[in-house]
């Protein structure tokens, strides 16, 4: 069973207010496991230990309520980037294994949960070898540095990164396991600059010193949060080489008249859409080929899951033969005890075991509907394979 809410019918804020304390939660509720990302929370309870189903509905009342195999089909297609905000996200399949991992370490999964995450975790990755579902960068960030790649490439190249907030780091990712020759950092504050440039393995620079790394630079990315322009072509006029410059701020931070300077190429925001939107229009087209591996992989869950139920009722099965065979067992010892012949009391004991269990299978086969050509069918089978 799943409780959810997520970016289709709420806000960030309204998500924040939603929210839990994980270790607060997990003292709380038991057999479940709690999934929280900037976009989603979502409770999967294992729907064979729910006892008051009412009460976990009204403690959830906010939150949507799926069952059944749609509560697990959600789960596959989240896995593998289908319910996201961005189709074919990587970093959901992160976020679930962590969800999974701490909900083992507070000891709140069961093995219906750990069966479904397992799937779900390795839906995900067959989805993305299998599949382009996670291709093509989307992000403004990954877009402009795919941007940069087709058309002036990253080898070798040295590289200006302005901007160590958020945008900035975000680039700054997509850039680490690039083949660049050399990485700048500049900042207004010199302590964030050094930050991100030790992430990179590059060089913070102080903002004072922005020229000098203008000339030094191959390719120029802007992702500051200045309400001011940054760069302009009186800055760039004396600017020596052809440069790229990528301006991702909101607002700008390079004045549009850069373009009356021969030697630098700039590119927007603008450009940025257009790769973004075609990559976007990419992974959609690969949905219907992941929304297949899904149809392969639930009926190989679902018998996952049947085998555990099985493995329940021959628990259950060998408990209530147990629970007879003590019974017995204590009353033949004490007519030992009592001086009762023991081959009498061993075959009595016998007759006395043989004949309980048959009288229950017998009165819950009249009692029941079951079909006696199987019941048959199966003494034979075991007769057989005595």
């Amino acid at each position: 069973m799943l409780f959810k809410v997520d970016h289709k019918g709420h806000s960030v804020s309204e998500l924040e207010k939603l929210r839990f304390d994980e270790e607060e939660f997990y003292k709380k509720y038991d057999n479940c496991i709690l999934l929280q990302t900037c976009n989603r929370i979502e409770i999967y309870f294992d729907s064979n230990s729910i006892e008051n189903l009412e009460d976990l509905k009204n403690d959830f009342k906010s939150f949507d309520c799926i069952t059944d195999k749609e509560a697990i089909i959600h789960l596959l297609r989240l896995a593998s980037g289908l319910e996201s905000m961005i189709v074919g996200e990587d970093q959901i399949i992160g976020q679930i294994k962590k969800s999974y991992y701490a909900a083992k370490k507070f000891g709140r999964s069961t093995k219906y949960l750990d069966t479904i995450f397992l799937k779900a975790i390795h839906m995900g990755q067959r989805a993305r070898s299998e599949t382009n579902i996670n291709k093509g960068g989307v992000s403004i960030a990954s877009a402009a540095i795919e941007l940069i790649e087709k058309t002036t490439g990253l080898n070798n190249k040295n590289i200006l990164i302005i901007g160590a907030g958020e945008i900035g780091t975000l680039v700054a990712k997509v850039l680490i396991d690039k083949n660049i020759k050399a990485i700048l950092v500049a900042n207004r504050t010199y302590k964030r600059a050094k930050l991100l440039a030790e992430k990179l393995k590059g060089m913070a620079i102080h903002f004072d010193k922005l020229k000098e790394a203008l000339n030094f630079s191959d390719i120029i990315i802007c992702a500051t949060g200045s309400p001011h322009k940054i760069l302009d072509k009186n800055i760039l006029a004396n600017v020596k080489g052809k440069k790229i410059i990528v301006d991702i701020a909101n607002p700008r931070d390079v004045d549009d008249n850069v373009r009356e300077l021969d030697n630098i190429k700039l590119y927007t925001i603008d450009d940025l859409k257009c790769v973004s939107q075609e990559n976007i229009e990419k992974r959609k087209r690969e949905i219907p080929l992941v929304e297949r591996i899904i149809e392969e992989e639930y009926p190989i869950l679902l018998k996952q899951i049947e085998k555990l139920s099985f493995e329940d009722i021959i628990i259950d099965y060998k408990n209530y033969i147990e629970e007879i065979r003590e019974r017995e067992v204590h009353k033949a010892l004490k007519m030992i005890k009592n001086r009762k012949d023991p081959e009498e009391v061993i075959i009595k004991f016998s007759e006395v075991f043989a004949k309980k269990i048959l009288h229950d299978f017998v009165d819950f086969v009249n009692k029941g509907d079951m079909d006696k050509n199987s019941i048959k069918n199966m003494i034979k089978l075991l007769r057989d394979n005595k």
